[in-house]
């Protein structure tokens, strides 16, 4: 009761205003470092910050669980505002290229729809969601600060960032041992988003030399993803490894009155 009252406290009109400040964070490395959106290496960046952006975007609809559907309809309206304006100031030479800006427009809509319903369904929906909805936008924080900062990351600092986001997600998203069903889902989506921007890499390198996206090279591409689905390079372990630990230990001590026999 008291979470449903201190929610009616906020307005419905901050809604689209947090929503469109946060896909304006998911997508700041864009904005800030601009670069052409479809050369080969920012296929994989395009998808990362515009799924991160729209599912900080869409959690904004949980400031008012109270009303659903309107905070859902807010939240959305206040992404899509904002993704038409960040795209159109960061399209850059893809603008002038029909094909280049086909792809891109088919990119950014895909993931930005994905995106905010993930971080609707995490924002309004029952707890157990948060960590299956949230486990992708999450695996993206690395290439979102590599974006950023100059130079590249070292494999190491990969590999905290990916603790760190993971065990946000999981940690946060549990409140009773049942919960726990959610992270088997959340680990799968999670990897599969990695192996995702390794393959669009790929894909981008063809784009870039004037080969088309159709069946034929998505098929061969599926095959791609499947190759590079256990391949550590692509993955970091070591940050997997290390989120399962920690997440664990703090869900076992968060839970540690409900798991005491």
């Amino acid at each position: 009761m008291s979470e449903q009252v201190s929610s009616e406290r906020i307005s419905l009109w901050t809604v689209p205003v947090v929503a469109a400040a946060g896909w304006a964070i998911g997508f700041l490395p864009q904005l800030v470092r601009p670069q052409p959106l479809l050369l080969a290496p920012m296929v994989a960046e395009l998808v990362s910050f515009t799924l991160l952006a729209a599912a900080l975007g869409g959690l904004a609809a949980g400031l008012r669980p109270d009303r659903r559907t309107l905070s859902a309809a807010l939240a959305g309206a206040g992404v899509l505002v904002a993704a038409v304006v960040g795209l159109s100031l960061g399209a850059g030479a893809a603008a002038a290229n029909p094909t280049m800006l086909t792809h891109l427009v088919a990119v950014a809509a895909i993931t930005t729809f994905a995106g905010l319903g993930a971080g609707l369904a995490a924002g309004l929906g029952p707890c157990v969601l948060r960590a299956p909805m949230l486990a992708a936008p999450a695996v993206c924080v690395p290439l979102w600060l590599d974006g950023i900062l100059p130079g590249e990351l070292p494999s190491s600092v990969i590999n905290a960032l990916l603790a760190a986001a993971l065990v946000t997600v999981l940690v946060t998203s549990v409140r009773r041992a049942v919960d726990l069903v959610a992270w088997l889902p959340a680990w799968i989506l999670g990897w599969a988003m990695q192996t995702l921007l390794t393959v669009l890499v790929a894909i981008g390198v063809l784009i870039q030399e004037g080969r088309s996206v159709n069946a034929g090279l998505l098929s061969s591409h599926l095959v791609y993803f499947h190759e590079r689905w256990n391949e550590p390079a692509v993955h970091y372990p070591a940050g997997w490894a290390l989120a399962g630990v920690l997440a664990l230990a703090l869900v076992a001590w968060r839970l540690r009155d409900t798991l005491r026999v």
